[in-house]
């Protein structure tokens, strides 16, 4: 690696973000920089007491956390597959997504998120988290939408 500013990449185990993930790999792999596979989740466990623990143990978040690290981990073996480079790190933070993500774009080459295509409505509607990294991101937001594959997918050139 050279030694530049990483790729950081918003993973959230849909296909949106492995489509995000692979393109970022691409660039990395392009500008021979790292990348960052950032997971970031939210616990809404109720752990006011014994009760909600013990009925539903799988929901302490202690398991939940291990949960999205196995996820986090799955997606991004399967979108490096067996190339050596670039140089990824996996990494699961709790928070909020939008604030995690702009806050790691400090010092990012680029943050790369996958477009859910939902469309402009509903994004609006739902307080989109790509639209909260566009607007609160300290370096350029790359969405990569549906229908990219492979080699960025630059059209005609």
């Amino acid at each position: 690696m050279t030694g530049g500013q990483p790729i950081v990449v918003g993973v959230d185990g849909s296909a949106a973000s492995a489509r995000a993930l692979r393109w970022a790999l691409e660039e990395g792999r392009r500008r021979a920089v790292a990348v960052y596979a950032l997971g970031v989740w939210e616990s809404h466990a109720v752990t006011a007491g014994p009760a909600p623990l013990l009925m539903r143990p799988g929901l302490a978040p202690h398991h939940v956390r291990e949960q999205h690290w196995q996820e986090l981990n799955r997606l991004v073996r399967e979108c490096v597959g067996a190339a050596s480079s670039p140089e990824v790190h996996a990494e699961l933070v709790e928070g909020d997504a939008a604030e995690v993500l702009a806050d790691r774009s400090a010092h990012a080459a680029l943050l790369v998120l996958g477009d859910n295509g939902r469309g402009r409505v509903a994004e609006a509607v739902l307080g989109s988290t790509v639209l909260r990294c566009i607007h609160r991101a300290r370096c350029p937001v790359v969405v990569v939408p549906a229908g990219v594959v492979g080699e960025h997918a630059t059209g005609p050139g």
